[in-house]
């Protein structure tokens, strides 16, 4: 077969030699500019988003934090106090009554702490948590409209992650960085600088002494963050990347389930976890993490030596008078690293909330050469009696992706106004690139475009769409009723805010009728109120496209653009839109792009584009008169053949159209109602997220989760194990240190000389147990940092895995639009992070140190303990509880939500175009804004009452020292407990509150840990085991057969999952032939492509049997099905990456074990036709597709697409709508490409085509006709055509007579 490039390869292979090389110039810009930045800055910036009330909620907050964090040394103040009261009732200086009176008053002080710290803990968590919202509410709104505002070419160019994911996943992190984690971080560095404070109070010098430990943790915890923050934004780079692939991949799943290429996109974003593993391993994260945690939990240790030390030298030498002092400065440095255990943790979450905060500057940051919410512009007050003339006066362009490949060079064209003017062309020639530039998407990079004299470029841009509406190709409807979509016409004129509801409904009405859509609408279950699905999936494509034509002409614009607006549609439809186009093109300016040249024949003017020039224009006879390009176009789609249609002809045509219209009208109203039950029916389910595609789970508790967390990271055992050890010893230093203590303070009782002897001796166990804290905390460092790493990488690959093998309906269901999906995948790997990094070890150490000091207080001193065990902590512990099933339910409903509104971001982004059209930039705004101020509200009346039980969980700890110490110490004077049982079982007890109390700091954690976990699990349950097996059986004779297949269909009937009562296919029965090409064809909605979801095994049939070689198709290996089979559908799927890539796609996912030489590679090529352009370019099979394959055209793309489909030599070939989109030349080559296959491959392939455009069917060996699920006609062409049926009527409509 002769392979060719054609026009559009010439013009695309002429990109190739600059694109990879301006990309690499972006890319090492941006590199450049997240180096120059500082991510800390950019975590101090989030707070500029506060207004008056949030920084006044701010300032209330930080007080009280700091009030609070003031407390605890407080305490230590006039536990210092005590010791000399203590030490006056030891020698005998007071009676034990005037010690029980003292005693009594000491007891009472704690009291007021606890209402101190209550009433200021509740105060500060519930403003900062409402301030948090209120903040992060603005930057995710900033975000957004910055995002909006961006210009076209930013979304045309890889590398900016998925909106979805950065609007939610990094969104959520700057929100933990500003809420409850900066308010704990800011309590303990106040409780560390207080500490301190009131050490230099009670003995100056030996806390300077004590202070040189100080400026130790202080560098070592600059340089780490510093180091570790770097780290961080290369670390989420990745996972940006990763997110994009997986918005990619979720929304094209069709062509993965075709190909079976789970494990090549496993593996695609698994590589972008690697490289995520690789920037934590070669910045030595682990490393950084155990050098911080060893070095302050050593330095504090060591600094109980010195002060211990110091304190016994200095009273000794008579320079301190009382011992209390002396404990006051040891209990500093105690206070100091208590506060800095709660630091640590805290500023590894600052640290991300920065890393996450700085990609989302990067974003608000960057400057729009085109800012669709610019107020700037003229506005004229009237332009022209209707339409607007439209002058391209020496137009030179080249995209910004590509900027050394000029699209046009000096371009000059007229469009009169009020005039209908086509544009026709090869692709590449720049016809849609003419709509970008009307639109303002892209800037000429020299010469003019004029709107009645007005440089475009000057206009108000707002104004400018608003008054040239745009209808492409492919319809793009929102969520919503019928009447929401088409009023977004109204978007951005002054009719949108002045009109009244009932005003609005008559001009979506009076717009319809002129769209020919009002008589099908009226017929829907709810008229114009009836809720048409995400992106209008309960409408047919006809339906669809005359809802966007209303859309387009409500705000009766002065320029219609139409960029093959009925390409893509069947006969029936197509004659219907056209009709509608051509009723609404009067007294406007049309500019219509078409590569069905049987649409334009009645323009006033027909423009013939070629490599970005005017090759000659006129009207259709003028140019068929000339003989030369249009001609040959005409030619090419056997247009001159429609002279023979006429008279009855047309009417018969018209009558069936009419018949096809009307039931396809009908068959909608069925299917909304379906809908609709359905809908009502999902209302009675259960709680969301419990099912998952009909297979239920538990709802597991926490350490369930994490046993079985544990359990399946097998890799993770052994560090699992030590983490667990080393935080256990270090929980475990916390009584040992109660008991060195009690043994401490009886140093001062002793004489001199033992007194100085015991004192070196303590002083070096407290530097023993500082080198046993250097061990254990550089290990649950580095362990808790790898353990952190691999969970968050490895769970988001289970989610990408779980997600990409579900089955199809699971796509259908509104709550799994692909942005929701994408955000969830970054969340909830996320959430499981947060818990099982330090967080986990700290929460272990937390429950140790409480079980271990509850023993060893009831050990040492029972009465007391058993008070204290079985009286104070039971209420704590309760608090703390009931915070946790609040933050829970909490936490469940916000993730619903938020997932929701990054749906609205995603769904935004994936139809920009349509959203600039439109200028609905403002309209999505306020909608996304109503959906984050409805999760404020509900959050913020929920932590008012949360905050509650935290703050007394936080606080009850004072409560139990006051018993402890007054109950203990009356147990003293009594002359039941020594003084060393007192002090142990106290210290015990303060130890054991405190470790409560912060037990439950760490609440948020748990609870969305456990919501992610959950949801993990119950995302893998619901994969069926048919999706979820990868290994090969190739004892399957299907399997290893290797001639084509014959396909059976018995009494064949099928309803989609969720509209079961509207039947699509009813008794259907075929036969196909092996080797044969067999085409289906009918009016949208009639079935044809339903029959390719079964063959396919997307759906089961609902009744009747399909048989694949007399073997009925449930009996066969999913796997076995789809790798003998290829799909290529209207809409050519391409990813990131290179074109050989792209094609290797077609060995399913035994692509990266296949040793496919470049040879079979280029042989697969030469039979789609596309080798010869695959060979001329520089890089050839190497050469990157660009972001959804954008370097190519749709022709190059549909070639490529059928290269892949044939590399797997299939058995049997689907060909969906394959050259329904293309141009004329591209389809010329397609179609010699199926052609080809359907003849070369004889015996070895059955091939399968749905399609509208007829031509492409002329030679199929069996034709099928389908009408309402059911086959009509049957026979070849021209036994069709002799029989003057349905299948005549409709090649007369698009001008084939045989």
């Amino acid at each position: 077969m002769a392979a060719s490039t054609g026009d559009g390869d010439t013009i695309l292979l002429e990109t190739m030699d600059n694109t990879t090389e301006a990309k690499d110039i972006k890319v090492a810009e941006e590199k450049k500019e997240d180096e120059d930045s500082s991510s800390m800055g950019s975590y101090v910036r989030i707070f500029k988003y506060n207004d008056t009330t949030g920084w006044i909620l701010t300032g209330i907050a930080t007080v009280c934090m700091i009030a609070t964090g003031v407390l605890l040394p407080l305490m230590n103040f006039m536990f210092g106090k005590f010791v000399n009261v203590f030490n006056d009732f030891m020698t005998g200086t007071s009676t034990p009554d005037e010690f029980r009176s003292k005693l009594n008053q000491y007891a009472l002080s704690f009291v007021y702490l606890f209402v101190a710290k209550f009433v200021l803990s509740y105060i500060w968590t519930t403003l900062i948590s409402i301030n948090a919202i209120r903040v992060t509410r603005a930057l995710r709104l900033d975000f957004f409209k910055h995002t909006l505002s961006q210009d076209i070419a930013f979304f045309d160019t890889a590398g900016h992650g998925a909106i979805a994911a950065s609007i939610n996943t990094d969104a959520n992190l700057a929100h933990q960085g500003i809420a409850e984690k900066y308010g704990l971080t800011v309590q303990a560095t106040t409780t560390f600088v207080a500490a301190f404070g009131v050490a230099f109070g009670v003995q100056w010098k030996l806390t300077l002494i004590t202070l040189c430990i100080v400026p130790a943790i202080l560098v070592v915890i600059g340089i780490v963050v510093t180091f570790d923050m770097i780290i961080e934004n290369k670390v989420m780079a990745c996972w940006s990347d990763a997110d994009k692939l997986a918005e990619d991949v979720f929304g094209s799943i069709r062509s993965v389930h075709a190909f079976w290429a789970f494990g090549a996109m496993e593996r695609s974003f698994d590589a972008h976890l690697d490289k995520a593993r690789a920037h934590a391993k070669n910045g030595r994260k682990p490393a950084l993490h155990g050098i911080l945690f060893c070095t302050q939990f050593f330095c504090i240790y060591a600094g109980y030596g010195l002060a211990f030390w110091q304190g016994v030298q200095m009273y000794h030498r008579g320079e301190i008078t009382e011992p209390g002092k002396i404990v006051t400065v040891i209990f500093a440095v105690l206070l100091a690293a208590q506060g800095l255990t709660q630091i640590a943790p805290q500023i590894m979450v600052v640290s991300k909330a920065a890393a996450a905060a700085h990609g989302l500057f990067r974003t608000i940051d960057r400057a729009s050469q085109i800012d669709a919410l610019s107020e700037d512009g003229i506005v004229p007050d009237v332009v022209g009696a209707d339409g607007s003339d439209i002058v391209l006066n020496d137009v030179s362009f080249a995209y910004p992706s590509r900027p050394g490949v000029p699209i046009f060079d000096n371009l000059s064209l007229h469009i009169p106004a009020n005039k209908t003017t086509a544009i026709v062309g090869p692709s590449g020639s720049g016809k849609s690139t003419i709509v970008g530039l009307l639109e303002r998407w892209f800037a000429p990079s020299s010469g003019s475009i004029t709107l009645d004299g007005h440089r475009i470029d000057d206009l108000n841009i707002q104004w400018l769409r608003t008054n040239i509406r745009l209808v492409q190709q492919e319809p793009v409807l929102f969520n919503g009723t019928v009447f929401e979509n088409v009023a977004n016409g109204l978007a951005g004129t002054p009719q949108a805010d002045v009109l009244s509801e009932s005003d609005k409904r008559s001009l979506v009405i009076d717009a319809c009728r002129a769209a020919y859509a009002h008589d099908f609408v009226e017929k829907l279950p709810e008229g114009y109120d009836t809720q048409i699905g995400e992106r209008g999936a309960l409408l047919s494509g006809g339906q669809k496209q005359r809802i966007v034509i209303a859309r387009s002409i409500i705000a009766n614009p002065r320029v219609l653009l139409l960029d093959e607006a009925t390409s893509a549609l069947d006969p029936s439809a197509e004659r219907i839109v056209q009709k509608a186009l051509s009723n609404v093109a009067t007294k406007r300016t049309t500019l219509v792009i078409a590569h069905r040249l049987s649409t334009i024949r009645d323009a006033d003017n027909i423009v013939v584009l070629a490599k970005g020039r005017v090759v000659e224009q006129g009207t259709h006879d003028e140019l068929m008169a000339r003989g030369q390009a249009y001609y040959r176009l005409v030619l090419s789609q056997d247009l001159k053949q429609s002279v023979a249609v006429g008279g009855s002809h047309q009417k018969r045509i018209d009558d069936y159209m009419e018949e096809q219209a009307v039931a396809k009208a009908l068959h909608s109203h069925a299917v909304v109602s379906a809908e609709a039950i359905t809908t009502l029916d999902k209302k009675n389910e259960p709680e969301k997220g419990q099912t998952i595609m009909g297979t239920s789970t538990p709802n597991y508790n926490l350490l369930k989760c994490l046993a079985i967390i544990i359990k399946e990271q097998k890799s993770l055992h052994v560090p699992f194990a030590v983490l667990g050890m080393a935080a256990i010893t270090v929980g475990g230093v916390y009584p040992a240190f109660a008991i060195l203590f009690s043994h401490v303070v009886d140093v001062f009782a002793l004489p001199a000389d033992s007194m100085v002897s015991r004192g070196d001796f303590y002083a070096l166990m407290f530097f023993v147990m500082a080198l046993g804290n250097l061990v254990a905390y550089s290990i649950l460092g580095w362990m808790s940092s790898t353990v952190s790493q691999a969970i968050a990488n490895n769970y988001r690959a289970v989610v990408f895995r779980s997600v990409l093998r579900q089955p199809m309906d699971f796509f259908n269901d509104p709550d799994n639009t692909t942005g929701a999906l994408v955000a969830r995948l970054a969340a909830e790997p996320t959430a499981l992070q947060e818990l099982l990094s330090s967080n986990v070890a700290l929460i272990v150490t937390i429950a140790t140190n409480l079980v271990a000091s509850c023993i060893l207080a009831l050990a040492t001193g029972w009465k007391l303990g058993l008070v204290l065990v079985f009286g104070a902590l039971p209420p704590l512990v309760g608090a703390g509880y009931v915070r946790i099933r609040l933050e829970l339910q909490l936490d469940d409903a916000t993730s619903v939500r938020f997932a929701h509104s990054a749906g609205i971001a995603s769904e935004a982004v994936r139809a920009i175009r349509t959203v600039a059209s439109l200028t609905l930039e403002r309209t999505l705004l306020a909608r996304y804004e109503e959906a984050l101020e409805s999760i404020a509200r509900m959050s913020i009346r929920s932590l008012v009452v949360t905050m509650l039980w935290y703050a007394l969980s936080q606080s009850l700890s004072f409560l139990a020292m006051a018993l402890g110490f007054w109950y203990g110490g009356r147990l003293l004077s009594y002359g039941e407990y020594t003084a060393m049982q007192f002090y142990t079982v106290f210290i015990a007890v303060l130890f054991s509150g405190e470790a409560a109390a912060s037990f439950f700091m760490y609440t948020t954690n748990l609870t969305q840990a456990r919501r992610a976990a959950n949801y993990i699990f119950r995302l893998r349950a619901g994969v069926p085991s048919e999706l979820a097996e990868d290994n090969d059986n190739d004892n399957d004779p299907f399997a290893t057969g290797d001639s084509a297949i014959g396909i059976e269909c018995d009494q064949l009937g099928f309803a989609y999952p969720r509209r079961p009562t509207v039947p699509v296919l009813q008794h259907l029965s075929l036969t196909v032939q092996p080797s044969q090409f067999v085409a289906f064809v009918g009016a949208s909605g009639c079935g044809k492509t339903t029959m390719i979801s079964l063959l396919e095994r997307f759906y089961d049939p609902t009744s009747g049997r399909l048989c694949l070689d007399g073997r009925d198709s449930h009996t066969i290996r999913l796997k076995n099905i789809r790798r003998r089979m290829a799909l290529v559908q209207q809409e050519p799927v391409l990813y990131q990456g290179s074109l050989r890539e792209n094609i290797m796609l077609g060995m399913g996912d035994t692509a990266a074990d296949s040793e496919i030489g470049d040879d079979r590679i280029y042989e697969a090529c030469r039979q789609a036709n596309i080798d010869t352009f695959v060979r001329s370019l520089p890089d050839g099979l190497a050469t990157p597709c660009g972001a959804q394959g954008l370097q190519l055209s749709g022709g190059q793309r549909q070639r490529i697409a059928i290269a892949r489909a044939l590399l797997c030599e299939p058995r049997l070939l689907l060909l969906d709508e394959a050259t329904s989109s293309l141009d004329t030349e591209s389809e010329r080559l397609v179609q010699a490409a199926i052609e080809g296959v359907a003849g070369s491959q004889r015996g070895v392939t059955t091939t399968v085509a749905v399609a509208h455009r007829l031509s492409t069917v002329k030679n199929a060996d069996v034709i099928f006709v389908f009408s309402q699920g059911h086959i009509i006609e049957a026979g070849r062409h021209a036994e069709l055509l002799a029989q003057k049926s349905v299948y005549y009527q409709m090649c007369l409509a698009q001008s084939l007579d045989g």
